[in-house]
């Protein structure tokens, strides 16, 4: 429950100052000793403003839209039908920038995959935007 509160209370905060109480500490404490009153916002108000991007996580935003559902192949030696060498960020990475695309390796969340066929990568950026690529790992 949202309260404005009437004074200082120890470990919630300053007279005037709106905090989220539960409802039961609301309606057991704080209103009968007079302390605080319900506060009536709407959804609206209660919800957080937008804020606006940096040019990095603007940067970051466009990159993960493009390379959002890509398919990156990586050509790998067999040795008896098996991957010689397993695929890791590092040739992913690699992948990416051969279709024009810069990302760092520790961005790209996976294991080493040691089979051929197709998997989905996470790729993660620090501002919270997110794609999935899928690895295509060929035998050469």
């Amino acid at each position: 429950m949202l309260v404005t509160l009437l004074e200082n209370v120890k470990a919630l905060g300053a007279e005037g100052q709106s905090v989220e109480v539960p409802e039961g500490y609301a309606l057991n404490f704080l209103f009968p000793q007079h302390m605080a009153v319900r506060e009536e916002k709407t959804k609206e108000e209660l919800a957080p403003a937008p804020r606006k991007l940096s040019k990095d996580e603007q940067a970051e935003e466009r990159l993960a839209a493009e390379i959002d559902g890509l398919e990156v192949v990586v050509p790998v030696k067999s040795v008896k039908g098996k991957v010689k060498t397993p695929v890791t960020a590092t040739e992913i990475r690699a992948g990416l920038k051969e279709l024009g695309y810069s990302v760092e390796k520790k961005l790209i969340k996976t294991d080493a995959i040691t089979s051929f066929g197709s998997v989905d990568v996470p790729v993660e950026f620090p501002s919270g935007f997110e794609s999935l690529i899928r690895v295509t790992v060929e035998p050469v």
